[in-house]
């Protein structure tokens, strides 16, 4: 089953997704159905979603970028 989803997307996004379905050779809106399928999978197997609002950060991009700093801290 699929369901039709009308978006008004200003030209500051839909320029380089009109760029990437060139580049690639797939339609606008097959991109843009794998990038929502990417986005709810890694929102479905985030291991630090229990944590979301836990405790207080300094730091004001960690849930989008909580896997750079896991990364970094076990590098060191």
């Amino acid at each position: 089953m699929t369901h039709s989803v009308t978006l008004n997307i200003p030209d500051h996004l839909y320029s380089p997704l009109l760029e990437k379905a060139n580049q690639t050779g797939k339609k606008p809106e097959d991109l843009m159905i794998e990038y929502l399928q990417t986005m709810i999978k890694n929102t479905e197997d985030d291991p630090v979603e229990e944590f979301i609002g836990a405790f207080n950060s300094e730091l004001p991009d960690w849930t989008e970028n909580h896997d750079a700093y896991f990364g970094t801290s076990l590098s060191e």
